[in-house]
């Protein structure tokens, strides 16, 4: 249904402009008239077209939702109405998908709906925890506090994401240059030298007999391996995205010997982050850590962390708690430890989470340094292992001639 915008005036003389929803401007009047409302003037909301395939398909991008809280807290700052403040942004230079939702936002907080209940209405763009954020900032009025702690925190983890990103994509370069290497061998260079071996005669030392072996496998079967690796492949992306194959993602993430450490790492960066911004805000504990479960992005660490909350819940200190799941380093455990005596734990966290994001950059610039030339000596050991499988049989040959 059409978008009205309302100059109306209520029961008590009051001049207010609204929007509304209506089937059109006759039953709008009609309504209004039953609510004993006199409407001044009415204006249908025409959306301005744009392209809806990118509106639907498009994804809005961390940057855009950091640029917009900046930008978003500063306006409240100075004290401009939240919906002015709404209305303002929605028209800067924003992707389609994006400006498509805080138009939407809009038009919720135009018609009576808190800012926190239109923002949770996207929760693809807006997660749980900024919402619950945003209300904490409507209930308490910081909400322009609230809006750039969370922009400093979304950025700080986009630039955690890049980097961790960024760390893997020679990795991903070496291994699929090693695949594509193993399958033009297998496929052009080793059939020809099968040939010319058959040609000699002579018996062919084992090594060779294998790799000719899986080299014929390749060549009769490659119109079926090419489709059976794309499927296996996309199967377990899809497996990935239920609710079983996240937690066994997860399972893996949390503990393979080198990503491992990195997760581990990334969780208590985000932790104590995310912590800070919570108790600043004036929320109880255990509300605390019940948002942080939800938002500690690894299913696994979220089941063992409940233990934690059930542990603060039964009185028990935070400190002893965190530190009886073996889930966070021992630093981390000492630091809650010292602020819960000193009745001042966000201090001591602040003083410390910049210690914990410097250890994230340093355990994924280890894992690229430990992945890097493991898969260098793979790619190595697969090419010395063709060479010698062709060089043997040669050297035999001509030690025979």
């Amino acid at each position: 249904m059409p978008l009205y915008k309302c100059q109306i005036i209520d029961a008590h003389g009051t001049k207010m402009t609204v929007v509304r929803e209506a089937e059109d401007e006759v039953m709008l009047k009609a309504g209004f008239r039953r609510d004993g409302i006199y409407p001044k003037r009415i204006t249908e909301l025409k959306e301005k077209k744009q392209s809806t395939f990118f509106a639907v398909s498009s994804k809005v991008k961390p940057t855009e939702v950091i640029n917009f809280l900046r930008q978003f807290s500063v306006m409240v700052k100075a004290g401009i109405a939240i919906s002015d403040c709404i209305n303002s942004l929605r028209q800067q230079k924003f992707s389609a998908a994006f400006k498509k939702v805080l138009q939407e936002v809009y038009f919720d907080i135009e018609a009576g709906v808190l800012l926190s209940e239109a923002f949770g209405k996207h929760p693809k763009v807006f997660p749980y925890f900024f919402v619950s954020m945003v209300g904490i900032g409507e209930v308490s009025g910081s909400l322009d506090k609230v809006l750039e702690s969370m922009a400093d925190y979304y950025e700080n983890d986009r630039r955690i994401k890049q980097k961790t990103k960024s760390a893997m994509t020679y990795p991903t370069i070496v291994l699929v240059l090693a695949l594509v290497i193993v399958v033009f061998m297998n496929l052009f260079v080793l059939p020809q030298f099968e040939t010319t071996l058959q040609e000699f005669g002579g018996e062919l030392p084992a090594i060779t007999k294998i790799v000719m072996g899986i080299s014929r496998f390749f060549q009769d079967y490659i119109f079926l391996i090419i489709p059976g690796v794309v499927l296996l492949v996309f199967g377990i992306v899809m497996f990935f995205r239920t609710k079983k194959g996240k937690y066994v993602k997860d399972w893996l993430l949390f503990h393979m010997p080198v990503i491992g450490k990195v997760q581990r790492n990334l969780i208590t960066a985000r932790f104590s982050t995310a912590f800070i911004i919570l108790l600043e805000s004036g929320m109880h504990m255990v509300d605390c850590l019940e948002n942080l479960k939800r938002m500690l992005g690894n299913q696994v660490f979220s089941e063992r962390f409940t233990y934690t909350i059930e542990e603060v819940k039964r009185g028990k200190p935070l400190a002893s708690s965190l530190e009886s799941t073996s889930l966070f380093p021992d630093m981390l455990t000492e630091m809650v430890s010292v602020g819960e005596k000193s009745g001042n734990i966000e201090e001591v966290l602040r003083s410390t989470s910049a210690y914990f994001d410097s250890q994230v950059e340093s355990s994924i610039a280890k894992a690229t340094a430990m992945i890097e030339p493991m898969m260098i000596v793979g790619l190595g050991a697969i090419i010395g292992v063709i060479i010698l499988a062709v060089l043997t049989p040669m050297i035999s040959l001509m030690g025979s001639i």
